[in-house]
């Protein structure tokens, strides 16, 4: 695993042609690296290569799977209609 001393910004991370394991999953969107194995796990995760021994992600790839993701289960808050009194 690479060692930083600080991570890079959102947008310098997009400007490059390629991510590395930890830049997507850590840098970029925040998530453990036992989350991003068990994603990797599940049907349709992203689309990782091997330079060496490290994995890559490119970053049109990363971008790709980010809007399948986001389409397939989008957020919508939970309304809670509950009424005061003995109804």
């Amino acid at each position: 695993m690479e060692q930083r001393d600080t991570p890079a910004l959102p947008a310098q991370l997009m400007a490059k042609p390629a991510l590395s394991w930890s830049e997507f999953w850590t840098d970029l969107l925040g998530l453990p690296d036992s989350t991003a194995e068990q994603i990797t796990r599940e049907p349709n995760p992203p689309k990782f290569f091997l330079l060496g021994r490290r994995r890559y992600i490119r970053t049109k790839d990363a971008i790709a799977w980010i809007d399948a993701v986001a389409q397939q289960s989008p957020y919508f808050p939970r309304r809670n209609h509950k009424r005061g009194g003995n109804s």
